[in-house]
């Protein structure tokens, strides 16, 4: 396209109190040099005809409400500042449309579908954390995503997003500003080592945890100073923390600043502390703002935060051991200023060199015209903008195949599974090298894939094995001739402590075994909750009970369950485990949220290449008695988050009271 674009863009501006409007009138601003851009601070009644493009700025606040709406009535290009939108719609249903409307809203985000089943449950049978995400209507309604990290990229496509995604970063401006009045300003003397906090001051900031770690260095650095500037919030008693602590003369409180007084403010500090625990994936505007003024931040080593190159910043990891380390890393760094201006230095060239605003306009430029011409995805865009699309049906599935042995059993199984096999690999988040994966009921079928496809370092299997606490190292070769080989020990899911330490894998699945546990299945799940890491993901995979196929069983007279015969043993082995109990996709949902998961989705899908048999008198009989005719496929295939504590050990609806 030779002219320019038409570009819509729907965002909060300032003087509006969130980071995306601050984010969006310095976007703006580059951006209309390269597109002819009409900013829309009210989208309530306004036009969106004669558009190139729409773009939604959408963040997690109420300052995004109206845009949000208008977002999902004309889809257009959807950017999200944080993979979660709890806030927004829980605030905004709740005092609004009712419980009711909330419930329902969790309900399509964790099965995809608008049940219509106002009964299903409440806010107390449906109790949702604030990192639950809320983003599935959103993508149903959104043609593209732009997000500022692979983080949240992963997160997008586990949320079953199918259209191009850009990562473009978050931008910056290098700036160097004189400190000398602000620090005059705040009585800090011109030498003293000054620690900043910035923001609304929300408990996920760890903000009691930054506290307690500069009250410690205090003895060692009784010169050091705490800026403390932004929005109060309720849970977080910070005048209360300086007066039982009598720090008052080394403790700085502000109120909100304007954008002028916060930089002048950053500018002022050393060190930014820009800690998160839970992460909601966003991409602090704060840490990108001091990265452009030449400060060291510490960051934690979670969500986007981890992406970020080690030697621009501090990476502290975000454990029971949070308050120790940090306050170990903060004397490291007043012990050595120049080692604070070094890794300032290196902050603020990262920024000129890859998300300086005009670079980050610049990307979404191209992302805008390919989305222009959706002809234009390809090679070209997605080296230029990292624009990626999610591993296809038909990909999977050849990447299966290719593990599989023609003409034996394996072949078999994965003709009987092939869909499921496929579908399974496409919700496995994709993996580093540096990143753990158990697949528990491990028969080496997909397990190639996820080194070799999906970029996990280290694999590792797990099967109900008949000499437990054994390990035996399994070969596969493909059918070109390459090795894989990983060590698959044998345990008892239902009975044995797992043989790993705890948070040891970012990725476990559990696929076709849950059906086969006869006396304590939580026990499986409380282990695969503590050898998860904090926020690592569960594929789950099971028989579903509540299929069409399931009930014709029942109405014909015949037993439901998809495997329902006894096995009897071969000479010289044990038999193969029966089912023993088949689950609904709801009772998946109540399993995964009391064994303290998050549910990212919940989906049923056929297994193999023909489906199970199923008259087709069947769904006809469920619309004429107005019962759902949703999540009726053979296979339940669902996903979720580690997130609490498990919530209880024995739920009755599991087993009994």
């Amino acid at each position: 396209m030779s002219a320019l674009l038409r570009v819509a863009m729907l965002t909060p501006l300032p003087p509006a109190r969130t980071g995306s409007a601050e984010y969006a009138s310095e976007l703006s601003a580059e951006l209309q040099k390269l597109v002819h851009l009409r900013v829309i601070e009210n989208p309530r009644g306004a036009s969106l005809k004669g558009f190139d493009a729409v773009v939604y700025q959408v963040g997690n606040n109420p300052y995004h409400a109206a845009i949000y709406q208008r977002a999902l009535e004309r889809p257009g290009i959807t950017v999200l500042h944080e993979p979660n939108l709890h806030d927004l719609i829980r605030g905004s249903l709740l005092n609004g449309a009712g419980e009711r409307a909330y419930v329902r809203e969790v309900m399509y985000e964790i099965f995809g579908q608008d049940l219509n089943d106002p009964e299903r449950g409440t806010l107390f049978d449906v109790p949702q954390p604030r990192t639950f995400t809320m983003l599935r209507r959103l993508l149903d309604n959104s043609r593209q995503c732009i997000v500022h990290s692979v983080y949240a990229e992963r997160i997008v496509r586990q949320k079953g997003f199918t259209g191009p995604i850009a990562v473009i970063p978050h931008g910056s401006s290098v700036l160097r500003l004189d400190a000398a009045a602000t620090r005059a300003a705040l009585k800090i003397p011109p030498a003293a080592p000054l620690i900043g906090l910035f923001g609304y001051h929300r408990p996920d900031k760890r903000e009691s945890e930054c506290f307690r770690a500069f009250r410690s260095v205090i003895s060692t650095h009784p010169d050091v100073h705490l800026l403390i500037a932004g929005q109060p919030h309720p849970e977080v008693p910070v005048e209360q923390w300086i007066e039982r602590s009598g720090l008052e003369r080394q403790v700085r409180v502000l109120g909100y600043q304007t954008l002028e007084e916060y930089d002048r403010c950053l500018a002022a500090c050393d060190i930014v502390l820009n800690l998160r625990r839970p992460t909601f994936g966003e991409t602090s505007g704060t840490m990108m703002r001091a990265f452009g003024l030449g400060k060291t931040v510490v960051v934690s080593d979670t969500g986007a935060s981890s992406e970020l190159p080690d030697n621009i910043c501090v990476h502290i990891p975000p454990d029971e051991f949070e308050v120790m380390t940090l306050a170990g890393m903060l004397e490291w760094l007043l012990e050595a200023p120049e080692r604070i201006e070094e890794i300032g230095r290196r902050a603020q060239e990262w920024v000129r060199e890859h998300c300086s605003w005009p670079r980050v306009a610049e990307m979404y430029a191209a992302f805008l015209r390919e989305s222009a011409d959706s002809s234009a995805f390809g090679p070209t865009g997605a080296a230029a903008l990292a624009v990626t699309r999610p591993l296809g049906l038909e990909a999977a599935e050849a990447s299966i195949r290719r593990w599989t042995t023609p003409s034996s059993p394996g072949e078999d199984y994965f003709r009987t599974h092939r869909h499921r096999l496929a579908r399974t690999l496409q919700l496995v988040p994709a993996g580093r090298k540096d990143e753990r994966v158990l697949e528990l009921g491990c028969y080496m079928q997909i397990t190639p894939a996820l080194r070799h496809l999906l970029g996990y370092g280290q694999v590792r299997g797990a099967y109900l094995g008949q000499q437990r606490g054994d390990a035996v190292q399994q070969l596969v070769v493909s059918r070109d001739g390459e090795e894989f080989e990983c060590l698959v020990d044998l345990f008892n899911a239902e009975t044995d402590r797992f043989p790993y330490p705890d948070r040891y894998f970012s990725t476990v699945l559990c696929c076709e075994l849950l059906e086969h546990l006869e006396r304590d299945p939580m026990h499986m799940m409380t282990e695969v909750h503590r050898v998860l890491r904090n926020e690592g993901v569960l594929v789950l995979t099971t028989p579903n009970i509540a299929s069409l196929r399931a009930i014709s069983q029942c109405l014909k007279g015949a037993h439901p369950a998809s495997f329902r015969r006894y096995t009897r043993a071969k000479p010289g082995g044990e038999p193969e485990p029966g089912h023993s109990r088949e689950y609904t996709p709801d009772e998946i949902r109540l399993l995964l949220s009391d064994a303290g998961f998050a549910p990212l989705s919940i989906e049923t899908a056929p297994y193999g290449e023909t489906a199970l048999p199923c008259p087709e008198w069947v769904e006809p009989v469920l619309q004429k008695l107005k019962l759902p005719t949703a999540l009726r496929d053979d296979c339940i295939l669902a996903v979720a988050r580690k997130e609490s504590l498990p919530r209880k050990r024995f739920p009755v609806w599991l087993y009994g009271d």
